[in-house]
């Protein structure tokens, strides 16, 4: 799905909706270790690829988990069988940001008998020590903590963890390694001038987290870059005494901002200036020389190249905070004793984050550089799941690929009650509409009629349909079989496809349809030409191929599939024998 970690969210959005919040937390920590964190913080992708957006709005999705964080914790408790009982296994986790804590969240779940060791005198790292509290209060910051340590994982902080390097940590009887330190390296801004009044992105807001008072930044403040890192820096900078103005500098355009859209609008509504296609070059006095940009062709991200043009202009600055992105301190490694590539990162594997020592383990930040919570929750997931199938295996136990570890007024149209939630999609708006949310019906009536907007995608999703302009795929209905969780399979066309990826685009699992749904071929040289698992007719003989191998085979008069249909899957023998049984108008060549 568009979600990193796969949470179920139709299921929980529909607990929360009934008002069982505890069951609802449940279904959320089977995936998800830092509930508190991310139902203020998550960049939900969810609500962006939610099959509600083509009507009058996403469904909220991460309101929903925090009506489920706040209201059903103590249910949940009453749930939770307590901490799991220790194995043989020693798991040492080095940082306490959200990829530390994850990992062991999920090791401790797995009886790995586990210790974090943290730099910090506390455990977060980002989101603790950088990420301000108007956007993150503390209190949730706590709560996934105390959890998590209610899980029998214990902590030492103040550690000088560069000296914990995978031969010492061997020694102390550790079987298992997770490397999850963070991006704490601020990238470098080439200026000439005065480089007295700047800031790096990660210094201010450290100390703004820890005491704004002792933030002194003048009247006019300029913060340069354009991720949520210097949306953090504006709205911060903004509520510092003396401070009149604050402009963001982006190099290229807000079609390339790499911002949330939410974090750029709550930066624009508290008063944050914006100027684009703008690079600051010189500091003197209280003027700052920005060099206007033009865009060129598109690089390696995908985004268009700024280039420097022959003009530029100045602005008023007593202070710039720069925050052009952050990186990983690659020399750590090599104290840590972890192979390096040529590049200077840790040797990993990109799915399972194992770096070239067996049973150690490279997550988050340190594995992929900066990015989201969400995803360092993944990322130590991924981890795990991998030194879980490990020893499974080196025991003697069969894996199954696809099984999971890891357990794992009211008569207002809801159309206008959403429209007003959605003016600007941002901080100040959420906070007028849930106070309207509240005067109608009540937080519970928010939740169940958020419940009732959800369209239910993990149980019947027709995206594909909808958007393909050559109806090229079309909903099998399958509800006889009781073989599908979804009754209706989606069968892809062929002949009907031109490949334009509308599909692929709109697909709230960030799937690709057109490559990866069972396929109908009405031709043996598109059938030959495609590696989709489908099927063709010719010559009274059904030629089926599921992940490259064939299977030649026909129709006994009662229909069904006879022939080497062996090995051949239930489901799919259900999808071919239905659409010659209901849907044979599909059948035969297309004339071209």
């Amino acid at each position: 799905s568009a979600c990193p970690i796969h949470q179920d969210i139709p299921e929980y959005v529909q607990l929360v909706g009934e008002g069982r919040y505890g069951e609802a937390l449940s279904v959320i920590y089977e995936k998800n270790a830092l509930p508190a964190i991310t139902s203020h913080i998550c960049d939900h992708q969810c609500q962006l690829h939610c099959t509600r957006m083509d009507y009058e709005g996403a469904v909220k999705i991460r309101d929903m988990k925090r009506i489920a964080v706040e209201r059903g914790f103590a249910d949940y408790l009453q749930l939770w069988e307590g901490a799991t009982e220790k194995t043989e296994y020693r798991a040492a986790v080095i940082g306490a940001g959200p990829g530390g804590l994850s990992a062991a969240y999920f090791l401790s779940r797995a009886g790995f008998d586990t210790t974090v060791y943290e730099r910090e005198e506390s455990a977060g790292g980002v989101v603790r020590h950088v990420i301000p509290g108007f956007r993150l209060p503390v209190e949730a910051i706590e709560s996934d903590v105390e959890f998590i340590k209610a899980h029998g994982v214990e902590f030492h902080f103040g550690v000088d963890t560069k000296k914990l390097t995978v031969e010492t940590l061997k020694k102390q009887g550790f079987t298992h390694i997770f490397y999850a330190i963070g991006s704490e390296i601020d990238n470098e801004l080439t200026l000439v001038g005065d480089r007295t009044r700047v800031i790096t992105s990660l210094d201010f807001l450290g100390q703004f987290r820890k005491d704004p008072s002792k933030c002194t930044l003048g009247k006019h403040v300029v913060i340069v870059g354009g991720g949520n890192t210097a949306m953090d820096g504006a709205r911060a900078a903004l509520r510092i005494p003396g401070v009149e103005h604050v402009s963001v500098i982006y190099r290229r355009t807000r079609a390339e901002m790499p911002a949330d859209h939410e974090e750029f609008e709550n930066a624009r509504a508290e008063g944050a200036e914006f100027i684009y296609l703008a690079n600051p070059e010189g500091f003197e006095g209280n003027m700052l020389t920005v060099r206007k940009m033009v865009l060129g062709e598109k690089d390696a991200s995908g985004r268009r190249r700024p280039i420097p043009s022959d003009e530029t202009f100045t602005i008023r600055a007593d202070t710039m905070i720069t925050a052009i992105g952050e990186k990983v301190d690659g020399k750590i490694f090599s104290w840590y004793g972890v192979p390096l590539n040529e590049k200077g990162w840790a040797i990993t594997d990109a799915k399972s984050k194992a770096s070239a020592i067996d049973g150690v383990y490279v997550i988050g930040d340190a594995q992929s550089g900066p990015s989201t919570v969400v995803r360092c929750i993944a990322s130590a997931r991924d981890a795990v799941e991998d030194a879980i199938d490990r020893i499974l295996e080196a025991e003697g136990v069969e894996i199954d690929e696809d099984e999971e570890h890891i357990h794992d007024e009211e008569d207002q149209p809801i159309e206008e009650l959403v429209a007003e939630e959605d003016e600007y999609f941002g901080e100040l708006e959420l906070r007028k509409s849930r106070i309207l949310f509240s005067k109608l019906f009540g937080e519970q009536g928010f939740a169940r009629r958020e419940a009732d907007r959800c369209m239910e995608c993990s149980y019947i999703c027709n995206k594909c349909v909808d958007v393909c302009p050559n109806r090229a795929n079309v909903p099998i209905d399958l509800r006889n079989t009781g073989l599908f969780d979804n009754p209706f399979q989606i069968l892809h066309l062929d002949a009907f496809c031109n490949e334009c990826g509308n599909c692929e685009t709109f697909c709230p699992y960030d799937g690709g349809p057109y490559k990866k749904k069972f396929t109908l071929f009405s031709r043996r040289d598109d059938f030959e030409n495609s590696t989709n698992s489908g099927f063709l007719v010719e010559d009274g003989t059904i030629l089926i191929r599921v992940d490259g191998r064939l299977y030649p085979c026909e129709l006994d008069k009662d229909g069904v599939l006879v022939g080497e249909e062996e090995g051949l899957s239930d489901e799919v023998a259900a999808i071919v024998e239905e659409v010659f049984a209901s849907y044979s108008y599909l059948l035969g060549e297309v004339e071209e």
